[in-house]
């Protein structure tokens, strides 16, 4: 009923408004209530862009465009018309009506007192008494002929059919917003949406749209951003003066770029995006494009809800039994709930170590991956960050630990969701170890390990060594660093993959494919199925730079020297492993061979959980480095 009642009530209420016909009439006349038309006016232009446009289904658009031929008879879409829109009581709109004004209005909700309204604006504005009544009201001026525009728009559809949205539409769309290709697409196709969340995110994440179930969820906060004046407006602004002109050349592209103008004026601009590394860094690494603006631009090239931490405190867990710490938010105005606070440095160094390990040398989506790892950096070197060491103690009684640890202090702060919970712990600080008794919980203050000598004192703490391998990566020399310096010494040719073997390390291929017996194809190979955690064939394919055939070559060949053993296993993604026990990690994780969990610094835990320097098994030094590791490992006698 939600059709016809509302044309039938956009009929009459242009009736009574033109003063055709009576109140009651208008009242009487819908078969049901309808929905509310008053926030199409000065809009309408919205809905004739969905209706013109070929993404449109066909249902919706005949539903549109019977709309339209509706709109097009009415008072409100002559040129030069004043007009009221707003929300009043049925009382204010009653004693508008007693006073003469012909008021066209419905229940917002069924059975309630508040009510849509539109009328005419008075000739006189200081005598006219709308505003008066209703303060909040909004004007409306109709500054064209929309019912001349309107029929031109329904007989341009009826003889040329729905217009193209070209991908290049698409594309000139983001260009000029910084928007993701697939929320571009779903902009110029009409804004698509739907009144149900699960049902809107599953028809955005289809073709022809394609959206990344992250760009989905970004996608909504967007169009909320815009509230429904905004989307309006956005539409709107695709429709020309002479809709026709939408169908000749360039007419589509032309209102893309009126249309990229008003989401700039509401929403502003972000740097283009590199779509497919943000889509790459979702499934690989389930971050979402803010890093992949970051890693193209640096830190500050883009921002999400992040609030930089004033400083760090050790607190009481919600359990009552554990220490944490916790970010601690700058002084002011209370945040929204769960407003993250302070840098995740586990997001951080995980995007910076695939773009320096997983991408091509010299690629533009990673241009500004130096500058990321200084606001790292950065992060790591303020005094008074502690980083927690999970899954580490240091054994001894609460006497034993002040004995070694003490007199040093840092408070530690009470749950603040538990007040009272907690058992008394107390926090003993020896500069770049805290330790906390009773239990042994220890935490690493990075800015406080200034060179070897205190690196090996903290390991001489015992019962941490393996929450201080995963850390490492991170300390100043550490992997991370030296990817860094890697990226940065034109060691391998632009274009190519610190993943390729024949390329990174070109004597160590040369020496295997002489102790294999093999082609330096066949050695790269063997090297990066001993080493990287995740040579699927798609990806050794990708870094190689092969074809099909020779991956195969290379594979037989390999296959051979019986270095290799040649199986099906689940989720694997390849078909030659090396001999040994293999780990089934779980979702998002891929299985791997159990050698090589601990030199990426990984312990798998329950379900799909690991312990691990960046949360993915990601490689924790420069690939040549670890490529050179795993020949000596699996080359010992």
């Amino acid at each position: 009923m939600g059709l016809p009642a509302t044309l039938s009530a956009l009929v009459c209420d242009g009736a009574c408004l033109a003063g055709t016909i009576v109140e009651e009439v208008r009242r009487l006349s819908p078969p049901a209530p309808p929905r509310d038309w008053s926030q199409l006016l000065g809009a309408i232009d919205a809905v004739a862009w969905r209706a013109a446009v070929a993404p449109t289904p066909d249902g919706a658009r005949a539903a549109l465009l019977a709309l339209l031929d509706a709109w097009a008879d009415q008072p409100f879409a002559r040129a030069g018309g004043r007009w009221w829109v707003g929300r009043a009581s049925a009382e204010v709109l009653a004693g508008l009506r007693a006073d003469g004004i012909a008021a066209a209005s419905w229940p917002v909700r069924a059975g309630g007192s508040e009510c849509w309204f539109v009328t005419a604006a008075a000739g006189e504005a200081e005598h006219d008494p709308v505003p008066a009544a209703v303060p909040q009201a909004r004007p409306v001026r109709v500054e064209r002929d929309d019912a001349a525009r309107i029929r031109a728009l329904i007989a341009a559809v009826e003889e040329h059919g729905p217009v193209p949205v070209p991908e290049s539409a698409a594309g000139r769309f983001a260009e000029l917003t910084g928007m993701r290709r697939s929320v571009a697409r779903l902009v110029v196709s009409g804004l698509v949406g739907l009144p149900d969340r699960d049902e809107e995110r599953a028809l955005v994440r289809k073709a022809p749209y394609k959206a990344t179930p992250m760009t989905a969820a970004s996608y909504e906060r967007l169009r909320a951003r815009l509230g429904g004046p905004g989307r309006r407006a956005v539409l709107a602004a695709g429709m020309p003066e002479d809709p026709a002109e939408l169908w000749r050349p360039g007419g589509i592209e032309a209102a893309v770029e009126r249309m990229a103008g008003v989401w700039r004026e509401r929403l502003g601009v972000l740097p283009a995006v590199h779509d497919e590394a943000a889509d790459a860094l979702e499934a690989e690494l389930d971050l979402p494009e803010v890093w992949a603006r970051r890693l193209a631009g640096g830190y500050g090239a883009a921002a999400d809800a992040t609030v930089e931490a004033a400083g760090w405190e050790l607190a009481a867990t919600p359990n009552g039994v554990g220490v944490e710490v916790r970010a601690v938010p700058p002084a002011g105005a209370e945040l929204p709930y769960r407003t993250p606070v302070g840098l995740s440095l586990r997001q951080i160094a995980s995007a910076l170590v695939w773009a320096w390990t997983d991408r091509p040398v010299g690629d533009p989506a990673v241009a500004g991956a130096m500058a990321l790892y200084e606001r790292l950096r950065a992060e790591l070197d303020r005094p008074e960050l502690l980083v927690e060491l999970p899954g580490a103690r240091v054994e001894g009684t609460a006497e034993r630990l002040a004995e070694r640890f003490g007199p040093g202090r840092l408070p530690v702060a009470a749950d603040r969701r538990k007040e009272g919970t907690a058992r008394q712990v107390t926090a003993y600080d020896c500069g770049a170890l805290v330790v906390c008794a009773p239990g042994g919980a220890a935490f690493l203050r990075p800015a406080a390990v200034a060179g070897p000598e205190v690196w090996r004192r903290v390991r001489e703490a015992g019962g941490l060594n393996e929450a201080l391998d995963r850390i490492a990566p991170l300390l100043p020399g550490g992997g991370l660093e030296r990817m860094m310096h890697r990226a940065a010494s034109g060691a391998v040719p632009a274009g190519a993959y610190e993943a390729d073997p024949r390329r990174s390390c070109p004597e160590l291929v040369g020496q295997v494919a002489r102790e294999l017996g093999v082609g330096a194809d066949a050695a790269a190979l063997y090297l990066q199925l001993a080493t990287l955690a995740a040579p699927t064939d798609r990806n050794v394919r990708r870094w190689n730079g092969w074809s099909a055939g020779q991956h195969t070559q290379a594979r037989t060949e390999l296959l051979g020297t019986g270095r290799v053993v040649e199986a099906k296993r689940a989720r694997a993604g390849r078909t030659l492993f090396l001999p040994g026990e293999w780990t089934e990690l779980k979702t998002p994780h891929l299985p791997l061979e159990t050698v090589k969990l601990a030199p990426h610094a990984v312990r798998p835990l329950w379900r799909n959980q690991i312990l691990s320097p960046f949360g993915r098994v990601l490689p924790v030094a420069p690939l040549h480095e670890m490529f050179t590791a795993a020949w000596e490992r699996e080359h010992r006698p």
